[in-house]
């Protein structure tokens, strides 16, 4: 058996392995720091450039939604230009413009003025006439009540006025209602509703509103006898739209 003997003292030997162990954990703790700093600089990296695609997205989003308000106006625009062309084409050049007002305004009794009119395509049923109803030579009938009991209508468009104004009383309403009624232009003279109105300081009116339809018959019904009534003017309080 061989004996080693160790000359250096025992307290260097613990010194020498601390140190050791302390590189050692420097070295180990370097490493770690070095590791997080890797970490965390990738996470910065990627925060910005994950907020820089954020920002460019957002900017598309921003461009597309400003190119999309841009479109829905433009056909906002166009719709109401094709609104405009078909009021003109499909009835303002066949019955005069003029001609109706003048006659809205003229039957309006005395005191009695209009505060708005309204012109507008809509589209109703109507039954179906007696011509469309009779049955074909050897084909089923079209007209009377079907299986439901309830006889067929078809889908047609009119124009409808609908005018708002003011008159002292219900009376001055009701003389309005019957001159409309009476003028073969118009169809379905109905009242809305009628109201009391505080027009000025101590004096109340009542605020009418009420809507009818023209005529089918309109143009036909426009002969050189009527042309005079077209030159009639309108008063300036009226305001007429369209919608």
């Amino acid at each position: 058996m061989i004996n080693v003997i160790n000359f250096l003292p025992d307290d260097y030997t613990e010194r020498r392995g601390r140190r050791r162990a302390n590189i050692v954990c420097l070295l180990i703790g370097g490493a770690t720091v070095l590791g997080l700093g890797l970490v965390s600089a990738l996470a910065l990296v990627s925060m910005f450039s994950s907020a820089a695609m954020r920002n460019v997205v957002e900017q598309q989003y921003r461009e597309a939604s400003q190119q999309i308000r841009q479109l829905k106006d433009l056909e906002e625009r166009r719709a109401g230009l094709v609104h405009k062309v078909e009021l003109s084409t499909d009835l303002l050049e066949r019955v005069p413009r003029s001609h109706l007002l003048a006659r809205v305004t003229n039957y309006l009794p005395q005191k009695a003025s209009l505060t708005g009119l309204v012109l507008r395509l809509e589209e109703v049923e109507v039954p179906v006439p007696p011509s469309a109803a009779e049955p074909a030579p050897g084909g089923p009938a079209k007209g009377g009540k079907n299986g439901g009991g309830k006889a067929p209508t078809i889908k047609v468009k009119k124009w409808t006025f609908r005018i708002d104004g003011l008159a002292p009383t219900d009376v001055e309403v009701a003389e309005y209602i019957s001159r409309l009624s009476a003028d073969p232009l118009f169809r379905d003279v109905d009242l809305q509703f009628s109201e009391e109105f505080p027009y000025r300081e101590s004096t109340t009116m009542r605020k009418f509103q009420m809507s009818f339809r023209l005529s089918p018959d309109a143009e036909k019904m426009l002969g050189p006898t009527m042309a005079p009534a077209a030159t009639a003017t309108a008063p300036a309080l009226v305001r007429k739209g369209e919608s």
